[in-house]
């Protein structure tokens, strides 16, 4: 299987750093160009389905995504944004314990701990489903998500280079063969008409 993990693309909440968890949040216009954009460069690679979050940002980042390629889409609610619950719309800083402390638990949300859990059960599904298929797969999810995947499949914290983040519609591309996942670009958002300045990340071995 040949994985290509796309973050959603931007919403008002992102420009107003606003935690969105599970809140049914559009994309902007911005958003909604930046998956045309997306969808535009999606046909080069030979994918043959699309697996997404039920959210409103990502679904409608699918729909835009499958609109040049027609190909189907499954929702799995599993690839859903950490939970914030009583959080949901306050503004957020990095630093706030919801994304340091990994026992922090949010009013009628979820913790760090039970948020990779769920994740790495989402890939693990993602896998018994399709691991094994040689099939080129889309998941259309959140930045969270993302950085999870990566740091518990890949073993690595993008967070740990300076100055990197998940660019909206970011493409990551990976190779899962013989039981590993194999990292082929990390957060890549070339696609769009002003890309991001950031450096090429490369892991440390």
């Amino acid at each position: 299987m040949k994985l290509y993990l796309i973050r959603h693309g931007e919403t008002e909440y992102n420009i107003r750093k606003q935690m969105q968890g599970w809140g049914e949040i559009p994309l902007n216009d911005a958003g909604i160009a930046q998956a045309s954009q997306l969808a535009q460069h999606l046909p080069q690679y030979p994918l043959d389905h699309i697996y997404s979050s039920d959210l409103r940002r990502t679904v409608m980042t699918a729909c835009i995504a499958a609109s040049t390629t027609g190909l189907p889409i499954s929702y799995l609610p599993e690839f859903r944004e950490r939970n914030p619950g009583d959080l949901k719309d306050s503004h957020y800083t990095f630093d706030h314990p919801f994304f340091t402390d990994p026992d922090f638990q949010p009013p009628n949300g979820e913790s760090a701990i039970d948020f990779d859990s769920r994740v790495r059960s989402a890939f693990d599904t993602l896998i018994e489903l399709e691991g094994e298929s040689g099939r080129h797969i889309a998941v259309v999810t959140h930045g969270m998500v993302c950085n999870s995947f990566v740091v518990q499949c890949l073993g690595f914290n993008p967070y740990e280079q300076e100055g990197f983040y998940w660019p909206n519609t970011a493409l990551t591309i990976c190779d899962y063969i013989n039981g590993q996942w194999k990292l082929i670009t990390l957060a890549s958002d070339e696609h769009l008409d002003t890309p991001s300045q950031k450096d090429d990340f490369q892991p440390s071995k």
